[in-house]
């Protein structure tokens, strides 16, 4: 039976959400995590998919993302660091190869999440199949069209913008409360935060009102490697 599941990183290493389920699941690897789900299991992962490199310069689907969100939420979105950037062994020599490359150095929040823009990368180039299963989505820009279009009022790290985003998915499905409650339960916070169950639980609720409304999955640009660059949402 396919699953459709929501994926996030997180201090253990990923939580993954299916609708079906009762509470979130944890994982050490991604590879772990897709292994565990049936092969014809489709996942939305809010990791960036497709990187820009010496002969493609850009992800275009950050800056039309960025004038999708509001002012607040905006920064949500940052750049994407280069693939050759991601492999460099050292954030100095990382970012100045992504200077020389994009003409941008590499901010904090990007840094932090590049070991995990390089296991999403190595897997899909090692696993050419999972190109098509794996879809990348960012919670953000998720929210904002599953709320009718209106960006999230409050942070995410905040109670107010955890009950704003609980509100959201639990206009789609009931169970999102029952999943994010037992998931807050059965993990420690120094596992997996509120806000990481929260975005993963957004993923999956996207991913299946795509599939079940018949919404295309048509991929934007391909970046050098021939893997898609697309933030992929749910429109009403």
């Amino acid at each position: 039976m396919q699953k459709l599941i929501g994926i996030d990183g997180c201090k253990f290493g990923w939580v993954a959400v299916s609708m079906k389920s009762d509470t979130a699941d944890l994982f050490k690897s991604l590879a772990d995590l897709i292994n565990f789900y049936p092969e014809n299991s489709m996942f939305m992962i809010d990791i960036p998919v497709g990187l820009a490199n010496i002969d493609l310069k850009e992800r275009n689907c950050e800056t039309i993302a960025r004038k999708i969100l509001s002012k607040k939420r905006k920064p949500s979105l940052f750049s994407v660091p280069c693939r050759e950037s991601v492999y460099a062994s050292t954030y100095e020599e990382a970012n100045q190869i992504n200077k020389e490359i994009i003409k941008k150095g590499i901010s904090k929040q990007s840094l932090g999440i590049v070991p995990k823009i390089r296991e999403v990368d190595q897997l899909l180039q090692n696993n050419r199949s999972l190109v098509d299963k794996i879809k990348e989505s960012h919670p953000e820009v998720a929210f904002h069209f599953l709320n009718s279009q209106q960006s999230m009022e409050y942070n995410k790290k905040t109670a107010e913008g955890q009950q704003e985003r609980l509100k959201v998915l639990k206009s789609f499905s009931d169970r999102a409360e029952v999943i994010f409650n037992n998931s807050m339960s059965n993990f420690k916070r120094k596992h997996v935060s509120a806000d990481d169950i929260l975005d993963s639980i957004c993923l999956a609720v996207t991913l299946e009102e795509m599939v079940n409304s018949g919404s295309s999955f048509e991929d934007g640009n391909l970046d050098s490697l021939g893997i898609p660059m697309k933030i992929h949402y749910f429109t009403k």
